[in-house]
């Protein structure tokens, strides 16, 4: 069951990637549907696709604010991809916030920052997984890592393949919390 789970979890997370991509945010809130699969409620479910892709909007503005060298705006619009990001987790009712880690390494993989996004990477990880799990933590940020880099490349299929990867990785640990918020 958990390998059908994961590959079902992976395709749809590489969907959101390549629905961000195209633009097409009404479809990204919609592929969040994955949370139904872990066990959320319908609404739970289309509360946090709708916030996940305001998010990913946001996002975007940050990074035509950057591009226009609007350091202070491209911050402001951060800030509110972080807020979207705890409004998921509420919905969610996680009891640790990784969306501030997320919200960052977001940014810095813009910016391309590579130390410093693996560094948030690896503590929204962490946060949701616990020292227990520490060695899942590492694999999820490698894997998370990789998706990022053959995600620049548009290759789809190892993006999903790496998303699967990522997905069985979690669910053999059975979190508390899932530390993908989108």
């Amino acid at each position: 069951m958990n390998e059908t789970l994961a590959a079902t979890l992976g395709e749809l997370q590489a969907q959101i990637y390549w629905l961000h991509d195209a633009e097409e945010f009404a479809e990204l809130a919609s592929a969040a549907t994955m949370y139904m699969k872990l066990g959320y409620t319908q609404q739970q479910s289309e509360t946090a696709g709708n916030l996940i892709s305001q998010a990913y909007q946001l996002s975007d503005d940050a990074v035509l604010a950057q591009e226009a060298d609007d350091f202070d705006k491209e911050i402001q619009f951060y800030h509110q991809v972080k807020d979207k990001l705890t409004q998921v987790e509420t919905t969610l009712v996680y009891q640790n916030s990784i969306a501030i880690h997320q919200m960052k390494w977001w940014m810095y993989f813009r910016h391309q920052q590579k130390l410093q996004t693996i560094i948030h990477l690896f503590l929204q990880h962490f946060q949701a997984v616990g020292l227990m799990n520490l060695l899942t933590a590492l694999k999820l940020t490698y894997f998370i890592m990789e998706i990022c880099k053959v995600h620049k490349s548009r290759d789809t299929e190892t993006t999903k393949h790496n998303a699967i990867k990522y997905w069985t990785e979690l669910l053999k640990i059975k979190p508390p919390q899932y530390p993908y918020l989108g």
